[in-house]
């Protein structure tokens, strides 16, 4: 009942082609329901011009393209987000509270989904380098009619979201998404995504190896248990490039939260799917590597050779990235694949899943009835004030 009033509310829906997970495990359509926000599957696209630039086999370099999905959301965010909607229609709640770095793309991806939905998005906010992106972002958010929450250090961010969990726990019109959308749910959505690949190019087509940034490692879990489902696993090695601190993300974390979202599923699958669905070792170096040289020097912050891999990105492929998460990874991408092209050696099919949020930040940020158009910021709750104020000083806040 719950997913066909979703469909109602999504309109269209009946129209479109099945999720690939749902094609691939129908009774889940059942027991694990879905707001529809991506219509149709991402671009898969050569990089024939990034081959020529560096020697690459030819054939051998391939992006898959969720920053231009044909939602206005972009970037993996949307994928977890139709699971995570679902949840907060079921729930019956009205407002959804989640949380994640000033910039956070999670946040603001939060923000759109609420404003389009009809919901409140309570966003509980902390600390990382401050950019013009950032400074978008959280204009963004606000235009959205986002409720932000400031927190200057690490410490009183986490109390607030541990606040704000239990206040979900007591209210069923407060709805809790934990960071960067990183659950069972939400991760369902990069389980769709790989079998989404793996129908677009066959067994035969797949590449060799995936490579992606990893935060709250959601994305990575969601494509190790893809390929596991699909009956692949194995044959695509999971390259997971870390972006965030490494007290909260790490091989072992990643690999506990894809054994975790597999038992979810088949808890949720009919006897008769359950029966056929692969058994897989998650702990297995053939599936899965983490990359963990790539994150300094901390969150937010890049050293030079991102910004050149960026700069290739967009020359070769005219792929925009940001320094945060898409920057990192392709350096990393890109930094194997040239070198492996230098050797002589035939370069393995290889993928970069491009999760960046195109979100247009500068239409949002237009189309508000700001007070004070010159300076939108003074609208922001006060504490975000600094950010938007010449410098006067050395050690600001948030520094």
């Amino acid at each position: 009942m719950v997913f066909t009033g979703l469909l109602c509310l999504m309109g269209a829906a009946a129209q479109a082609a099945e999720l690939p997970l749902y094609s691939h495990y129908p009774s889940l359509k059942k027991s694990l329901a879905r707001v529809e926000i991506i219509k149709e599957a991402t671009p898969l696209l050569p990089m024939a011009q990034l081959e020529a630039r560096i020697g690459a086999t030819p054939g051998s370099l391939w992006v898959k393209r969720d920053d231009i999905s044909d939602s206005p959301l972009g970037g993996n965010k949307a994928r977890k987000l139709e699971f995570l909607l679902a949840q907060v229609f079921a729930h019956g709640s009205d407002a959804i509270v989640t949380s994640g770095m000033w910039g956070s793309n999670h946040a603001l991806a939060t923000a759109v989904a609420a404003h389009e939905y009809g919901f409140k998005a309570r966003l509980i906010l902390g600390p990382q380098p401050v950019t013009d992106d950032v400074r978008h972002k959280i204009l963004a958010m606000h235009a959205l009619g986002a409720e932000l929450r400031y927190h200057g250090n690490r410490i009183a961010m986490g109390l607030d979201m541990v606040g704000q969990m239990i206040a979900s726990f007591f209210s069923k019109k407060l709805y809790y998404v934990p960071p960067g959308g990183s659950n069972d749910v939400g991760d369902l959505g990069y389980v769709s995504a790989f079998l989404e690949l793996f129908d677009q190019v066959g067994i035969e087509g797949l590449p060799q190896r995936i490579y992606l940034p990893v935060g709250t490692m959601g994305t990575s879990a969601g494509l190790l248990v893809g390929s596991c489902l699909a009956g692949v696993y194995e044959r695509v090695k999971i390259e997971g490039v870390n972006v965030a601190d490494p007290l909260l993300t790490g091989d072992a974390t990643t690999r506990r939260q894809a054994a975790h979202l597999y038992k979810f599923i088949k808890k949720h699958l009919d006897d008769r799917e359950r029966a056929r669905l692969p058994r897989c070792d998650f702990w297995s170096k053939k599936a899965f590597e983490f990359i963990s040289e790539y994150y300094a020097p901390g969150y937010g912050a890049a050293k030079p050779e991102v910004f050149a891999g960026m700069k290739v990105a967009r020359e070769t492929e005219s792929i925009v990235l940001d320094r945060t998460y898409s920057g990192k990874a392709w350096l990393a991408f890109l930094e194997r694949v040239e070198a492996e092209a230098k050797s002589g050696k035939p370069v393995p099919k290889t993928l970069f899943w491009h999760t960046y949020n195109s979100y247009d930040l500068d239409r949002t940020i237009a189309t508000h009835p700001w007070k004070n158009p010159d300076e939108k910021w003074r609208e922001l709750p006060k504490d975000f004030h600094w950010m938007f104020e010449k410098p006067k000083a050395p050690g600001r806040r948030g520094d």
